[in-house]
């Protein structure tokens, strides 16, 4: 049989207790000393962090100073000027380098029997050479054979007619055509 304990104060079982409370002191303990360990290592890369930042900072600002320097001096060029220069340039080293006995000697090649070159004014500018041809014809078929000419040969393209006057209403009693055509004019060879 069982008996009650009588006694004014039972006996505790705190073993337990205390054994909790020494393991969580014990922890404690080792996580301040890990914490003031971090803490002054990573006081000691912050300061090297620190200093790298500053010179990188000096850094920074030189090359900005550089950098607003050369704008400046960047500015001060007269871009638009200059542009025009080089275009007008361009085109006199263009013009110096066409060749008028080849530009001839294509039109020859081109041209029927029938039909007489009153006029030729070529223009250069930076897509290639634009002519314009002023021609007499014998009869509206020279004419056409003429432009189809035109339309066959590599060295022209785009043969656009601007006035054409028949028998009837021109001075001369023939086929006056006005047009212009694009000319290729054949590589140069250094």
């Amino acid at each position: 049989m069982i008996l009650p304990n009588l006694a004014s104060r039972p006996f505790l079982n705190t073993r337990p207790v205390w054994l909790v409370t020494a393991v969580s002191v014990l922890l404690a303990l080792f996580f301040v000393v890990l914490n003031v360990f971090s803490y002054v290592t990573a006081n000691r890369t912050l300061a090297t962090q620190l200093s790298e930042y500053g010179q990188l900072e000096a850094q920074r600002d030189t090359l900005r100073r550089e950098v607003k320097a050369q704008v400046a001096t960047l500015d001060k060029v007269p871009w638009k000027s200059l542009a025009n220069r080089v275009t007008a340039t361009n085109l006199v080293l263009q013009e110096g380098s066409f060749s008028w006995l080849a530009l001839l000697d294509d039109v020859e090649r081109v041209m029927p029997y029938e039909v007489r070159l009153t006029r030729i004014a070529p223009s250069l500018g930076p897509d290639g050479v634009s002519l314009s041809l002023a021609v007499v014809c014998r009869s509206r078929e020279a004419m056409l054979q003429f432009l189809e000419n035109l339309i066959n040969d590599p060295s022209f393209a785009n043969p656009i007619p601007m006035r054409e006057e028949l028998p009837e209403g021109s001075r001369t009693a023939a086929y006056d055509l006005t047009l212009k055509v694009d000319y290729r004019p054949p590589e140069v060879k250094p």
